[in-house]
């Protein structure tokens, strides 16, 4: 068999899809296309169309949404519910008032409250990934490789070499046909791997306007700002996302944070020197043991320089 890769443009960045056999590339491909169009018409954050750029407009009013926005406001939530609101969608409302999201199913709607506003876009990519790889690799047959901005996911047979990815040293990948900068690494296993930054990124919209899309450092973030770009390697991309948006507004805790998750992580601080937690990016770490449950205990973690 003969690998197969192809890259192109989207949301400002650039998306890699990556196939065991050439061959199989374009069925792969149409299958992430299918996915990305899903998630943009649902939570894309540079179109005003969106399900979530309407029930932002709905200051308060029942907005009817698709499948797809359920799916990933109900991934949003959970991850809000499991970092204890670190991570958290509502902006505007206190930490962990994520609650006062109110989900009708049926008929189907969702209400923000009024002076709030949902931010789904990061959770979104790294669901976007997730869901991409799955349907790339069982609609094409073998292990399958995507990259999207700030997001990757991997799903199928890994190839003996494990699958090649990037961690860039900014938000994303820089935009299409520019030198990329960052650690190559090598995945070994299904799984995902997320990166996110207190940059925001900039996306061209159809007339050419370059929009930034706006991120929301909590005010933790902003009082501290240690981390530049924290990378995170889950078990899935969502996952992955989860914990390094947790870790940015956990400030100088953060790799307390991912350690005590038995996380593996690479962090860029504010000044540009690299911290990393865990065996980054090994997998599986060589230098572990099972502790009492049975679960592989982190036996390597760099100093926090902040």
């Amino acid at each position: 068999m003969t690998f197969g890769q192809e890259r192109f443009p989207l949301w400002g960045g650039v998306a890699t899809v990556m196939v065991e056999d050439l061959d199989r590339l374009s069925v792969a491909r149409r299958a992430v296309d299918h996915v990305i169009a899903d998630i943009d018409a649902a939570c894309g954050a540079f179109r005003g169309d969106s399900d979530l750029a309407r029930v932002n407009a709905g200051s308060g009013r029942p907005v009817p949404v698709g499948a797809t926005f359920h799916a990933v406001l109900w991934t949003a939530l959970h991850a809000a519910e499991l970092t204890g609101g670190l991570v958290d969608p509502v902006v505007g409302a206190p930490r962990g008032d994520s609650r006062s999201v109110v989900i009708d199913e049926p008929p189907g709607t969702v209400t923000a409250p009024a002076g709030t506003t949902l931010d789904l876009w990061p959770m979104g990519t790294a669901f976007a990934a997730d869901r991409a790889a799955e349907s790339a690799a069982g609609q094409a047959g073998c292990g399958v490789f995507v990259s999207l901005p700030g997001a990757i996911a991997v799903a199928g047979p890994v190839p003996a070499a494990g699958w090649s990815a990037q961690v860039p040293y900014g938000h994303g990948g820089g935009s299409y046909g520019a030198p990329r900068h960052g650690e190559d690494i090598v995945l070994r296993a299904p799984g995902g791997l997320a990166t996110s930054s207190l940059v925001s990124p900039v996306h061209t919209t159809d007339d050419g306007r370059a929009v930034r899309h706006p991120l929301d450092p909590r005010s933790a973030v902003r009082a501290h700002r240690p981390w530049r770009t924290v990378s995170v390697i889950g078990l899935g991309c969502v996952a992955a996302k989860t914990a390094s948006i947790a870790a940015l507004v956990s400030g100088h805790d953060a790799a307390a944070w991912l350690s005590s998750r038995e996380l593996r992580a690479r962090m860029v601080h504010a000044d540009g020197r690299v911290a990393t937690v865990g065996c980054w990016p090994a997998e599986p770490c060589p230098a572990t043991a099972p502790d009492g449950d049975g679960r592989l205990a982190p036996a390597c973690h760099s100093a926090d320089p902040s």
